[in-house]
């Protein structure tokens, strides 16, 4: 029964979605991109495989809406007041750290780190969405708190998201935030992280009073959030059993090892049927953690310090735990629809997005998954979009615009992503995919925000090198 009720609400949030995206809607403001501005994290930033930097940026949702509105990206050399949409820019291999990159044989993270290209721009950036920022963050950093991450190379101190949003006197604001509320509690294996309901709600209608107060005439579109565990590979990759480097089962007199932990009796067994196992948990798998204590003394498991303990909590979402999870993510949706009907704000489809990468897309023969590193969709820390995947998520808003508001923007085409792709197309889906431990260990998976290391500029790969 609780089943039906929520695929009840799932249902219904979705037919406000369309309620709210069809021709005729009465959608505030107009659709004029004259001073364009976007507010979110790490998707709005453009942030691919541990790394925010200029490569990807180009290609993320936001820059891809702009220049398919009519607009030009601004480069290192443009001034304030000229007129075009400005990225916080970050020098190859990008901030916090390096890319985490394919090399052919595993994944590897660039050493190094860019500074910001454009730290002097005398204005706020039009993209001024922040990796890690929850709905709150959007309202609370400045970029001049040492807590505040990318913040500071984004935000700089000249105030928060909201603030800055509004400062540039915006005629259309595109919004995409709420991931962070739920995302780092998925890695983490716990429901405990996830931000409480009411506040969620409060800070989202906050955020969109905030925004519709300072800029009462501008054009508006909000999104809903992904809710499907099967549809993003951090949490779709690893298998409920023991693993080699290449995340192949490890089998013994023909079977697969389960993983074990500590059950709720206090008793060892094998993880509850249905479990995941996020690719949060590698590093505790690589040490033994969750391999049966028969394998301590069995090559090359005894080399690993911790076989034979158990998997503990936060190496894997329980069944339980994802029904709060997936419960908390649809009424997070509901309080977002909710808030942009009472507001005449058009919703894009990000939730049904995020379900068509399940069975995968075709475009014109070319297979596009969300297989970890083969697929196309995703980079190379399973959870951030691919260029390709930026740019599917950019038509959802751009068809949201265009029904809410009556504009005929084209939505962009991926085929020029299709050219000089390695891992994504070059070595097909197919391909014996093999990662090290070492370069598992280096893939940033944790959270919709921070990323890690990269060198010399290497080849361009578009779609997630």
């Amino acid at each position: 029964m609780n089943r039906i009720r929520s695929f009840a609400r799932i249902a219904a949030v979705m037919s406000a979605v369309a309620a709210l995206a069809v021709p005729g809607f009465a959608a505030r403001g107009k659709a004029d991109f004259t001073r364009f501005v976007v507010v979110g994290d790490s998707y709005g930033a453009g942030f691919e495989a541990g790394s925010l930097n200029e490569r990807h940026q180009v290609f993320g949702w936001p820059a891809i809406v702009a220049q398919q509105a009519g607009l030009t990206l601004c480069t290192p050399t443009s001034t304030a007041t000229d007129p075009c949409f400005a990225l916080p820019l970050i020098a190859y291999p990008g901030l916090p750290g390096g890319e985490t990159v394919y090399n052919g044989v595993g994944l590897v993270t660039v050493p190094g780190s860019g500074a910001p290209r454009m730290a002097g721009f005398a204005r706020p950036y039009n993209d001024l969405a922040v990796p890690g920022y929850t709905v709150g963050a959007t309202m609370l950093f400045t970029g001049a708190e040492p807590t505040s991450g990318l913040g500071q190379a984004i935000l700089r101190g000249l105030g928060t998201e909201v603030d800055q949003a509004v400062a540039l006197h915006p005629t259309f604001i595109a919004i995409w935030i709420g991931g962070n509320d739920f995302l780092g509690a998925v890695g983490a294996g716990s429901p405990a992280g996830l931000t409480p309901l009411a506040t969620f709600t409060t800070q989202y209608g906050a955020m969109l009073d905030k925004l519709t107060a300072g800029a009462p005439t501008a054009g508006m579109v909000v999104g809903t959030l992904p809710n499907n565990f099967l549809a993003v590979p951090l949490t779709s990759t690893l298998p409920t059993v023991a693993i080699t480097p290449s995340l192949a089962p490890v089998i013994v007199n023909g079977a697969p090892i389960p993983l074990f932990t500590i059950l709720p009796d206090g008793t060892p067994g094998p993880l509850p049927t249905g479990s995941i196992v996020p690719l949060s948990a590698l590093p505790l798998l690589q040490q033994g953690y969750g391999l049966p204590p028969q394998l301590k003394t069995v090559p090359p498991f005894s080399a690993l310090p911790h076989t034979g303990e158990p998997l503990p909590d936060a190496g894997f979402i329980s069944p339980a735990e994802q029904a709060i999870f997936v419960q908390r993510i649809n009424d997070y949706n509901a309080a977002i629809v909710a808030a942009a009907g009472a507001r005449d704000i058009p919703v894009a489809d990000i939730t049904g997005l995020f379900n068509s990468f399940i069975p995968g897309l075709n475009f014109g023969g070319v297979a596009l998954t969300k297989t970890f590193i083969s697929g196309g969709i995703f980079s190379n820390d399973g959870t951030h979009l691919s260029d390709i995947g930026y740019t599917l998520f950019a038509n959802q808003y751009i068809k949201a615009i265009n029904a809410g508001y009556g504009t005929h923007i084209p939505v962009a085409s991926i085929t020029k992503f299709f050219q000089n792709n390695g891992q994504n197309f070059g070595f097909g889906a197919s391909a014996n995919v093999v990662i090290s431990p070492e370069a598992a260990q280096n893939m940033t998976v944790l959270s919709i925000s921070a990323p890690e290391p990269a060198p010399a500029p290497a080849p361009r790969r578009r779609a997630g090198h």
